[in-house]
């Protein structure tokens, strides 16, 4: 069924400038819209053409841990625009603790969820579509620690978890075994992997500095702990971890100022925000690769005043930052124009968390039963 008598290959190029809550409604109007809608290669199309526009402009949604006002207070997890009303995402049917969650991704639209509560559930979610899968429990007990990462392998069309922890054995209390696990959305399982880690795990720097880039996951590590300061990467394609380099500014910085580094993705590379909390100043590094090389290079220093942290980037490269107070900002790194989000964090806990989000028609449902290739 085509609309009126347009071409194919012209109705799929309206459908797909559709947002992702009109696209879930037309699936029913006919078969053929249907099967459009569900086929991997419109899937992928649609995503390119959203992620074009939300990079060239202020279209991007911004997916946000916030602070809700009411009279009984609490916090929800919200989609939010410039200009528009936020739209609440109801997660009560996970079983997650919404006041420690944590958010991983996106990838390709597809976000996990978990808590720093104690045998918090791990949930694989499409939030656009209002698609959450609770993941089957891991292969082993007893976690006294862990830590998550996650991205998308697209060797293999499949999202993936990665899981390390640090557990009691059956033999001593004292003694320590850490191992690795990863879920693959695909056979809805874990698996125990040996990915070759080249530094202790339990040196990893709080739950916010980390960042999904290309698919695959990064963290800071705390040299506050042993060692010197790096960013632990994990492949998601090749299942294996590696060390890479920090600014060399990172190794001057005293252990109390570790807290505001910030790990995120200014457009298409990745980035490290450092916050000097003497100068009241950040500084922006962004990560180059040249003949396989890895290097940083510092894009930006800006003082601010009355602003307590950052967040990260959106889509268009404007830099996001909590202030004092715990109200949201966008600052344009180009035209110094400063956007207000009528968002407040938790003031004064400063847990305000977001992610930069494109919508869509990924199934995290039914991504098993289809075929195809999403980039």
């Amino acid at each position: 069924m085509a609309i009126g008598n347009l071409p194919e290959d012209l109705e799929m190029e309206i459908l797909c400038r559709l947002p992702v809550k009109s696209l879930l409604r037309f699936k029913s109007v006919c078969k053929n819209w249907y099967a459009l809608i569900l086929n991997p290669s419109f899937i992928s199309l649609h995503q390119d053409r959203a992620t074009t526009v939300a990079t060239a402009g202020n279209t991007d949604c911004l997916l946000v841990k916030r602070f809700v006002a009411d009279d009984k207070g609490g916090m929800a997890l919200s989609f939010v625009r410039y200009r528009k009303p936020v739209e609440d995402i109801d997660i009560s049917s996970t079983g997650l603790d919404i006041t420690r969650l944590r958010m991983l991704g996106p990838s390709n639209g597809v976000v996990c969820l978990t808590s720093l509560a104690l045998n918090s559930p791990i949930v694989m979610c499409n939030p656009s579509m209002k698609e959450f899968k609770v993941l089957p429990q891991s292969c082993y007990k007893n976690t006294r620690y862990c830590n998550l990462g996650f991205g998308f392998d697209p060797s293999k069309n499949d999202y993936k978890v990665v899981k390390f922890a640090m557990r009691s054995t059956k033999f001593s209390n004292n003694s320590i075994a850490k191992r690795i696990e990863i879920y693959d959305l695909r056979t809805d399982s874990w698996r125990e992997v040996d990915a070759g880690t080249p530094i202790e795990l339990d040196f990893l720097c709080s739950e916010f500095v980390f960042a999904s880039w290309n698919g695959d996951f990064y963290w800071y590590t705390d040299p506050h702990h042993g060692g010197d300061a790096a960013i632990l990467a994990f492949s998601m394609t090749n299942e294996l971890f590696k060390e890479m380099p920090v600014p060399k500014v990172c190794l001057l910085h005293q252990p109390h100022q570790r807290s505001v580094m910030r790990l995120s993705v200014l457009l298409d590379s990745l980035a490290l925000v450092i916050y000097s909390q003497s100068e009241r100043c950040f500084d922006i590094w962004v990560m180059d690769e040249e003949d396989g090389e890895m290097s940083w290079t510092k894009k930006f220093t800006k003082p601010f005043q009355g602003i307590e942290r950052a967040l990260g980037f959106r889509k268009n490269g404007e830099f996001l930052v909590e202030s004092f107070s715990g109200l949201m900002m966008s600052y344009n790194l180009n035209t110094r124009e400063i956007i207000e989000y009528q968002v407040d964090g938790p003031f004064p806990s400063f847990n305000l968390q977001l992610l930069p989000y494109t919508e869509s028609l990924v199934s995290v449902k039914r991504h098993n039963e289809l075929d195809g290739h999403i980039e």
